[in-house]
């Protein structure tokens, strides 16, 4: 037991500063003569202690050393990445232990990641599931796959060619849908300035009927104007209902010019009937 004690005695002062007065000492002596050990063991012993802590300090210096450069502030696994190294030395979670994770580390870093390749083969259970679930989302054979392809790609043909056609006959429409659309313009433009000058036309004369100028914002001017705008309603109907009249007269005039005609040209033939007539006498 007393040789432990030596050994951190050397560990915590040194070899040359602890042995160099220790070992002329009645206690050293009467130590290594009972635990049989000799001076170059000790000395042996006393160089591994110190070259496994220059070893761990060195080791120490340089963590320091490497903390000290990384001044992104990142985490260990994500500055990794960055650098393009693996993120963890060691699994940190329960799902960085799974297949599936193994799988995607392999993928991405190769064999610095230290996984198996063999996990990237699939399993006789997965390997099942595989071809069930292809089974059931592709029913159909290769054959009948390409011909289902096949028909969607002449319908989508036929469609596109169709639509093409169809754009052709408007674009031949086109000019005559321009001069509709500028007649219909043109007819509600004239239909504006018509409106426009029959109300100037009214002002006009409600302000000769007062003879002096009225403003149009007046009362008794706004009056004056509905029942202008009334009379010249009054006016239209009428003129419109003699145009009707005049032209069914014309109607009826044409109806019994053509019944008279009809009827003179039937009475030769009642005529010549009656006389080939046995019963007439004639």
């Amino acid at each position: 037991m007393k040789l432990f004690g030596i050994i951190n005695s050397v560990r915590q002062c040194g070899v040359k500063s602890f042995l160099v007065p220790y070992y002329r000492s009645d206690v050293f002596t009467r130590t290594l003569k009972n635990d049989r050990v000799d001076l170059a063991e000790l000395e042996y012993i006393s160089e591994v202690i110190e070259e496994s802590e220059s070893a761990a300090a060195l080791k120490l210096k340089e963590e320091e050393i490497e903390r000290k450069r990384n001044k992104s502030r990142l985490l260990m696994q994500h500055r990794n990445m960055v650098h393009g190294d693996v993120p963890f030395a060691e699994p940190k979670a329960w799902f960085q232990e799974t297949v599936r994770y193994k799988r995607r580390l392999y993928g991405r870093y190769g064999e610095a990641s230290g996984v198996n390749p063999a996990l990237a083969w699939p399993t006789q259970e997965e390997l099942a599931d595989s071809l069930e679930y292809e089974r059931v989302a592709y029913p159909e054979t290769l054959q009948e796959m390409v011909d289902k392809n096949k028909a969607k790609k002449l319908e989508e043909e036929l469609a596109l060619k169709k639509r093409q056609e169809d754009i052709e006959q408007k674009m031949l429409r086109l000019e005559k849908w321009k001069e509709e659309l500028n007649a219909r313009s043109a007819k509600k433009l004239e239909a504006a300035e018509a409106a426009k000058e029959k109300k100037d036309r009214l002002m006009e004369e409600v302000r000769r009927h007062f003879g002096f100028k009225v403003d149009p914002r007046e009362e008794r001017f706004q009056e004056m104007l509905a029942q202008k705008e009334k009379e010249e309603k009054k006016m239209a109907k009428e003129a419109k209902k003699k145009a009707r009249e005049a032209k069914l007269l014309s109607s009826l005039a044409e109806m019994s010019a053509k019944a008279g005609e009809s009827v003179t040209q039937s009475s030769p033939a009642v005529s010549s009937a009656n006389s080939n007539d046995p019963k007439t006498g004639n």
